[in-house]
């Protein structure tokens, strides 16, 4: 009976965590489910970031976090512009397995359910000046950070 009751706590701690989109200060780890940030810097001036959200993380508010996450990184290195020199985004179909429950409340092992979850891939490089050779978008770190909300 111990058991069961332990299983039912950690299903319902399981759920409780999925039940919101991905937090915007959440790290990619083992107790995330594998949900959150990851970055690496790649070069003195430019940034790895991958981020994936759950279910209800949808392209917008991933797009938002990754663009606040960039301008934060650069920020902090002492560049004032950036750009993608990168950007992949992803809404994918990813098998869920755990315990659910029949019609008749025994619980069932092995069920399994389809959820969408969003990840983003971009290579962020920091810049001194507002004009890019590259011919790519240049954005602002002072307007990202003042500008983008993630409350919404």
């Amino acid at each position: 009976m111990k058991s069961l009751r332990n299983i039912c706590v950690t299903a319902g701690l399981a759920i409780l965590l999925t039940a919101c989109a991905t937090p915007y200060d959440t790290e990619k780890s083992f107790w995330s489910f594998g949900k959150g940030f990851e970055t690496a810097q790649i070069a003195p001036d430019s940034w790895q970031i991958s981020f994936v959200g759950n279910t209800n993380t949808d392209r917008a508010l991933t797009r938002k976090y990754v663009m606040l996450k960039s301008a934060e990184l650069c920020q902090k290195a002492g560049f004032p512009y950036f750009t993608f020199t990168n950007e992949q985004t992803y809404r994918d179909s990813v098998g869920q397995f755990g315990v659910g429950a029949s019609s008749s409340n025994d619980l069932l092992w092995g069920s399994s359910t389809i959820d969408k979850e969003t990840s983003s891939i971009v290579e962020v490089t920091g810049l001194k000046s507002n004009t890019s050779n590259t011919g790519a978008r240049v954005y602002d770190t002072n307007y990202i950070i003042g500008h983008i909300s993630i409350e919404d």
